[in-house]
Parts: structure tokens; sequence; C-alpha cells
């Protein structure tokens, strides 16, 4: 019994036993190659032929469910897998040929997809049976390697995953055309005006010469914030036009001059002078907005609950900040505004009393 794949012949270096192979397997291939364990993962410490890193069981859970909710439109995309197959296989005819039950295919790269693919069809097959032989059907690239030894096959795994770079997280964010909650921060950006110019949507960070208030990923963020745990598009218009009228309320209640496009200095200067222009704010302005939203607070009366911003001292040298924990003394002895969820927290509450959600005197 083969397993016969379609395959080109790859030049690897400059020897002539140095050739790999791109070929594709099904997923239900990979599903019953891992169940017969003849997809290998080498990813035990204590054995000798370790490889691999350990498997990450949320990230194969994460994997799993981003198949079954983008396999049906054809926007399942993943990089193709790397196998070492041992013993090398036989090519012939544009072919690549696996004698199923004496070869090893050890994954060097790609272990969670393959995982993910397997976990997929399990719960296909408990929850939506009708749809199992589209999932098996789909297909994954695969570089083959043929015959590495021990040493290269390590060296292939370090050189694989320490060359690969993620993308920054503002743009993964600008790429998604997916995420309920990415849609409404990019919608976000076009709808209100306070933000239009002024996000960040390539670069992680802000740095000293980024004139931007905010990133793409700090907006998404408080939008998660705002609707957590949002999959579903259902009623994705209605919740984008609250989101934006709540930014408007908001906005027309801060200092005119920290949402107006400033030179670089002057942006420096709001920084380091004002707490308004924090990632834990606009964080902690989310939190807020998803108090209002469960209270089932209207657009259309956002501004009345958002009207007392303006009465708030921004500046970072106000002990308020300080006594309420927002900031902290830096070793310099300057006030710091630690980006961490417990300060988001503190800064939450402070907003929480100035709206009126809770009195003033019932917060610690």
């Amino acid at each position: 019994m083969e397993l016969v794949l379609p395959a080109v012949a790859v030049r690897r270096g400059p020897e002539g036993n140095q050739i790999s192979y791109v070929a594709s397997f099904t997923f239900g291939d990979i599903a019953r190659l891992l169940d017969d364990g003849r997809l290998y993962v080498p990813n035990q410490p204590d054995l000798p032929d370790f490889a691999q890193r350990k498997p990450n069981p949320v990230r194969i859970k994460a994997i799993a469910q981003y198949i079954l909710e983008t396999y049906r439109e054809g926007t399942t995309f993943f990089p193709p897998i790397c196998v070492n197959v041992q013993p090398p296989p036989t090519y012939r005819n544009g072919n690549v040929y696996l004698p199923y039950h004496s070869v090893t295919l050890r994954l060097t790269d790609g272990q969670h997809r393959c995982f993910g693919i397997r976990q997929a069809i399990q719960d296909i097959q408990t929850q939506d049976l009708m749809n199992l032989g589209m999932l098996s059907n789909l297909e994954l690239g695969a570089l083959l390697y043929s015959g590495l030894r021990l040493d290269l096959e390590r060296q292939a795994f370090r050189d694989q995953n320490l060359l690969a770079q993620r993308p920054g997280t503002s743009l993964a964010y600008l790429f998604d055309k997916r995420s309920p909650s990415v849609l409404i921060a990019k919608s976000l950006m076009e709808r209100v005006a306070q933000f239009q110019g002024n996000v960040e949507t390539i670069e992680n960070g802000l740095g000293q010469h980024n004139p931007k208030l905010m990133t793409l990923s700090t907006l998404v963020m408080a939008t998660q914030h705002m609707f957590p745990n949002l999959r579903s598009k259902k009623d994705l218009e209605e919740r984008t036009d609250w989101a934006v009228a709540f930014w408007i309320a908001a906005g027309s209640n801060f200092f005119n001059e920290l949402w107006a496009l400033t030179s670089v200095q002057e942006r420096k200067r709001q920084r380091e002078q004002s707490v308004a222009v924090s990632a834990i704010v606009f964080q902690a302005l989310g939190l807020l907005a998803r108090d209002l939203y469960l209270e089932g607070v209207s657009g259309e009366d956002l501004h009345k609950w958002l009207v007392k911003l303006g009465e708030i001292d921004w500046r970072r040298e106000n002990n308020f900040w300080l006594e309420r924990g927002v900031t902290q003394v830096g070793a310099q002895g300057n006030p710091i505004l630690p980006n961490t969820r417990t300060t988001i927290d503190a800064c939450h509450r402070v907003l929480r009393e100035f709206v009126g959600i809770i009195p003033l005197s019932s917060t610690c």
C-alpha cells in the first residue's frame, strides 16, 4: 500500500542528493497519518530523536476553531508544513511514492497546524457530520525533505522557526478582514473624526518621533473591552454605530488640542505631561463603554453621560492619579503609567466615578 503524492522536485543545494519535494496532503490524510503514527512529531525531550518543541494545547484548539470558521469560504490560509521523509522516498513521473507501512514522516515544522486539523476533523464529526467530506478533502501544502540526518533535521527546525517573524500586531489587524472587533475598530478609524489620521496602523508602538495618538492594536483592544467575547458578526452594524457614537461623545469632551494633529515635539510634550494620551486611558474608556452599553444607554444619550470627562484634570503630575493607583513613582521620581491590567482597571474606576455610574465615595 502506497501513498502517492503529486510533487515537484526542488534543488536545495549544489549536491545531487540535496533535493526536496513540494507536495500536498489532504486534511483527511493528515489526521489518518497522525492517528497511525506515520506522521510523527519528535517532541519528547527525553527521547534521543528529540527535534521539536512541545505542543501547545491552547494553540491547537485555536487553530481548529480557525479552520472551522473559515473552511467553507475557502479562506483557511496556512503556510506549508515541512516533513522529513524516512527512508528517502521514490520519485518518478512527477509523483512521490511513500510505502504506507514502512515510511515515517517526521514533522520539522507545522505540528500545531496538523494537530489543529485533526482536532477540527474530530470536532466536525460530532457537530457537523454533513460537511466532514468537504473538510477532509481540503489540502495543505508540504515541503518534503528526503532522508535528513537528525542533526540536519534539528537545524531545519531551528532555521524555519528562528528566521520566521510574525507581523506586528497593528499590521496584522490592518490586514484582518474577518474579526468582528477588528472590523469595528477599523470602521472607527474612518468614521470618528478625532481618530482620522491619529491611529498608527503599521508599527506596534509610538516612538518618540511618531505624532499619532494611538496604535491600531490599542483601538482594537479597547473595542474588545467594549464588546468582550465578540465572535459573531450578528448585529455588527448596530454595535459599530453605537461605538462610533461613544467615541464621538468621548472625544468631544476631551481637550480639543488632544485630538488635533500636532508636531512631533508637541505630541511628545503631551505624552510626558498628560495621562489622557496613553493606551491605558483608551482601554479604560473601552471598559467604560461596555458599562454604558450594558446599561442600555442609547447613542443619542452618550454625550450626557460623558460630558464630565471634560472636568477631569488629566495632568500626569496630579496626585489624584497616584492616589488612585493609575500612576506610580518612577526611578527618577517622576510619575509613570504602567500599561498593565491593574492600571487599566484603576483608571476604569476613576472614569466610572466621573460619569456617575457609581458614587465617588464607594471607590477605594
